[in-house]
Formats: C-alpha cells, sequence, structure tokens
C-alpha cells in the first residue's frame, strides 16, 4: 500500500517496480471467487466475499499503476500487462464456461475448480518465494515490508482455523498450510536481509568523513 500511495503522489511509476506480482493475484482470487460459488460449492460465500475484496484490491493497483506508467518509456510494460490481463480474462472464461456447461454435478465442479485453484495459487507462492531468493538485497527491504508477510501468515493461520474447526475443506486447509509456510520463509529471508542492510549501511563511508586532497 504505501508504495501505491507514493505512485499517486509522485504520479510516475518506478522501473524498478514489479507489476507481475499483481497480475497473478488478479488470476487467484478470481478462482477462488469462482470456488467458492453456490455453483461449484455451497457454504463458503466466505471464500467468495474475501477474495472478491482481494481482486478489486489488485484490480485498483494495477489501474493505478497503469494510469501512472508513463506511456512513451514504459509502452513495453503497460503492453504486457494489457496482453496478460487479456489472456486471463478470456482463460477464466472458458475455464468458467467448460465448468459449468460440461459439469452438472456440483461435487465434480468442487473437485475441478478446488484442485485448479490449489495448484495455481502453490504454484504462485512458491515462485514469489524463488524471486524472493534471488532479488537483490534492496528489493527485499523495499518490497517486501515485514508487516506485510507477518499479516499474511496470520491470515493464513485464520483460514486453516477456519477449514479445520468451521467446515472441512481440504482444498482451503492446503493453500493455507503451504501459503503459511511460504510466509514463514519470508520472514526469515527478511529478518536476514534487514540485518544485512544495516550491516551494509554501516559500512558506507559517510563524504565528509573522506579526506580530501
Amino acid at each position: 500500500m504505501p508504495k501505491f500511495i507514493q505512485i499517486c503522489k509522485k504520479k510516475s511509476v518506478d522501473e524498478d517496480f514489479q507489476q507481475h506480482r499483481h497480475v497473478v493475484t488478479v488470476m487467484k482470487c478470481s478462482l477462488w471467487v469462482f470456488y467458492g460459488l453456490p455453483l461449484v460449492q455451497k457454504d463458503s460465500i466466505l471464500v467468495t466475499t474475501s477474495n472478491g475484496v482481494g481482486l478489486v484490491i489488485e484490480a485498483i493497483y494495477l489501474a493505478v499503476f497503469l494510469f501512472y506508467c508513463d506511456k512513451d518509456l514504459q509502452l513495453e510494460r503497460i503492453q504486457a500487462t494489457g496482453a496478460c490481463l487479456i489472456v486471463e480474462i478470456g482463460v477464466l472464461c472458458l475455464f468458467y464456461g467448460h465448468t459449468l456447461l460440461f459439469l452438472e454435478n456440483v461435487s465434480a465442479r468442487r473437485k475441478l475448480v478446488g484442485v485448479v485453484c490449489t495448484v495455481y495459487t502453490i504454484i504462485m507462492h512458491g515462485l514469489l518465494a524463488l524471486q524472493t531468493e534471488d532479488d537483490d538485497e534492496q528489493f527485499r527491504c523495499m518490497y517486501l515490508p515485514f508487516w506485510f508477510s507477518f499479516t499474511n501468515f496470520i491470515n493464513a493461520g485464520i483460514w486453516i482455523a477456519y477449514s479445520v474447526i468451521y467446515k472441512i475443506d481440504v482444498y482451503v486447509l492446503v493453500v493455507n498450510v503451504v501459503g503459511a509456510l511460504a510466509c514463514a520463509i519470508r520472514l526469515i529471508i527478511l529478518c536476514c536481509s534487514a540485518v544485512r542492510c544495516l550491516l551494509l549501511s554501516k559500512r558506507v563511508v559517510p563524504c565528509s568523513s573522506v579526506p580530501v586532497v
């Protein structure tokens, strides 16, 4: 959120801003919204509601990015983002249509959509975790704040409790167990990165202390 507030204030998007995270999250939220509908899964409106809110937030983020992105200097980024969103919409329409038209049994719909949601979300968590490993220290400190990962970790824990206590839902349970583990890994990496950033900043010699010859 602070990054987007900064973008709105500057009315420009930095080159190092990573919009693909929000693009893949749009796909994830759209799949889970569909999973929670009564046509697919009964008594899971909370899944649809929470992911619907997430979908709206991610859509706003991408709208801010596309609005303030420099149309001349970053045209390729805009085109790539737009192309990805169009492909996502097409894939979702085909998936929704296939599920509703060819699977008349609600149980079969639940299994198909649940497996697709689970696999996609796990892959997304894995790719983001791998990217965190590959990114430099400055990226980790700037774009993966501690409290964001900590909040996601708590959120995953709440959904684990929901899928076990309120209603047994294997797909929600598996996804959030993996999500909690991914958040725990990111929190560890963030703590290590923060220490390294602190040590690196202490090693930098201030300009005022350098003797002038």
